[in-house]
């Protein structure tokens, strides 16, 4: 099949139409070195593009809403670096006015051996899956709010009554509750409201932290709501100051932790390793579970996605945590990966760019070694 793509390719100049679940699919190339874009009459009509409509890639991104062209072309410079897969779903206005989602999905193609000169792919309108969607996430959104307000008074209630007893501790644990119950809503308000825009968490709160410190918070937090798992942490010596979203990064490192946890055997270890580079810092999370099927490491970060196996599979899981982690990090110009361990189970990691007082203090430092 794949033989038969490629023949047609070298014919005409574009792929054929395909059909793909009964929804015909367009089909695009684009020449890495001059970004002229081909495309077939199927991709023309789901654009509503003229015959005369001049096929370079600036055009084409002039049709994408401008709050989500950065993340594409970022997913493409990833694809084309990294030699992967890329895979997009954006929001575009027609030359008609006409609001559609279309998902892009493409893979590089090399004419001469080890050089990428084209990426190859095609293009479906999901407009009505994502307005389905939308109104999924609507549905869970009420039925979220009102079970999450009675927890919240009944919280503020304990807080109160408990005040003035000497043992701090339960009072702390249900202030840390009360953390998580405003981290929850606002994650309603951002991922599941009815709106179908994907930069509805554009906003975040810059705040200069150390990464290791925040870790040693959630595990603790993790040993409390996972007393069978024994978790552990392997950080450098010194601090790393992150500049980012500090309550953000936080939800990333609780998914992480939690999958881990949910995944893995009773009584297995989950270790989490920091390592520091020049110029970022990766945070790596190691069970001991069932680990991953490889050709998922990425699919496993987009929307809605639900893993095939039965055995790891979570019950009433909307597929939305790895999505919100991956939106995240990327926000923040770092990235997200997963892939089996060398010894057994899965690792799941995420990168952030250092501060410059982190980056200032590694070179202090390797200045003193120098003049020691």
């Amino acid at each position: 099949m794949n033989r038969e793509i490629k023949n047609m390719e070298n014919r005409t100049g574009v792929i054929p139409d395909q059909t793909i679940g009964g929804a015909y699919v367009g089909n695009w190339k684009i020449q890495l070195k001059s970004n002229k874009v081909s495309f077939c009459p199927r991709m023309r009509k789901i654009l509503e593009l003229s015959k005369g409509y001049d096929e370079h890639i600036d055009e084409l991104f002039e049709l994408i809403k401008p709050g989500q062209l950065s993340g594409l072309i970022h997913e493409f410079k990833v694809a084309c670096f990294n030699g992967t897969k890329f895979e997009k779903q954006v929001q575009i206005v027609t030359p008609y006015g006409t609001e559609k989602w279309v998902q892009l999905s493409g893979v590089l193609y090399s004419r001469r051996w080890g050089t990428a000169e084209q990426m190859i792919g095609t293009i479906e309108d999901v407009t009505q899956k994502v307005n389905e969607e939308c109104l999924s996430m609507a549905i869970v959104n009420h039925e979220l709010r009102a079970p999450l307000t009675i927890i919240k008074l009944n919280t503020q209630f304990l807080i109160n009554h408990l005040a003035h007893n000497i043992n701090k501790q339960p009072v702390k644990l249900l202030n840390m509750v009360d953390q998580h119950i405003n981290g929850m809503t606002k994650l309603i308000d951002e991922y599941l409201s009815p709106s179908t825009s994907d930069d509805r968490s554009a906003q975040l709160n810059f705040s200069l932290f150390d990464i290791n410190d925040l870790v040693d918070t959630v595990l603790g937090e993790m040993k409390i709501l996972y007393p069978g798992h024994r978790f552990c942490k392997y950080p450098t010596a010194d601090s790393i100051f992150i500049r980012g979203d500090k309550y953000k990064i936080t939800q990333v490192l609780i998914n992480y932790l939690t999958n881990a946890a949910k995944f893995s055997p009773p009584c297995s270890h989950i270790n989490v390793n920091i390592d520091r580079n020049e110029n970022d810092v990766e945070v790596s999370i190691h069970d001991q579970g069932v680990g991953i099927n490889e050709e998922n490491g990425q699919v496993l970060f987009q929307k809605f996605y639900q893993c095939n196996q039965k055995s790891v599979r979570q019950k009433n899981s909307k597929g939305l945590g790895l999505y919100i982690v991956k939106n995240i990090i990327q926000k923040h110009g770092g990235t997200v990966k997963a892939e089996n361990g060398k010894n057994g189970g899965a690792v799941f990691s995420f990168s952030l760019p250092l501060s410059q007082q982190s980056k200032f203090n590694t070179t202090g430092q390797e200045a003193l070694k120098l003049m020691a």
